[in-house]
């Protein structure tokens, strides 16, 4: 599989037209293929790198971006390593379930008790 392939893998099933229109640019350059290849990089994670940016530019809660230069940021986040671009990843850690079985004390055996 080639990057390009992958990159089309990725954006199979999503419906987002400004997201299509990026992926389509992405495609569409040449020397980019191998680029695509990289495991650790995701739609998800271009897309949220693209929000970011775009969030710096806000405003008083407006923010108006170009489709160039989302396409240049698109472009940077395949191109560059997630330390060159400010990325921190997020380590979760997995969660444990621990069963709790309900601890019934022994019940001591006693002679024959009186009612009485």
């Amino acid at each position: 599989m080639n990057g390009v392939e992958r990159l089309k893998k990725l954006a199979e099933g999503q419906e987002d037209p400004p997201l299509l229109r990026v992926i389509e640019y992405l495609v569409n350059i040449d020397d980019m293929s191998d680029k695509y290849l990289n495991e650790n990089k995701t739609l998800k994670g271009m897309v949220d790198y693209i929000k970011g940016e775009a969030k710096r530019l806000t405003k008083d809660g407006y923010c108006w971006v170009e489709d160039a230069t989302v396409y240049d940021w698109a472009v940077n986040y395949w191109n560059k390593t997630d330390e060159e671009l400010g990325i921190k990843k997020v380590i979760s850690t997995p969660t444990v379930k621990v069963n709790k079985e309900e601890v019934v004390p022994e019940v001591q055996k006693v002679g024959q008790l009186s009612l009485f």
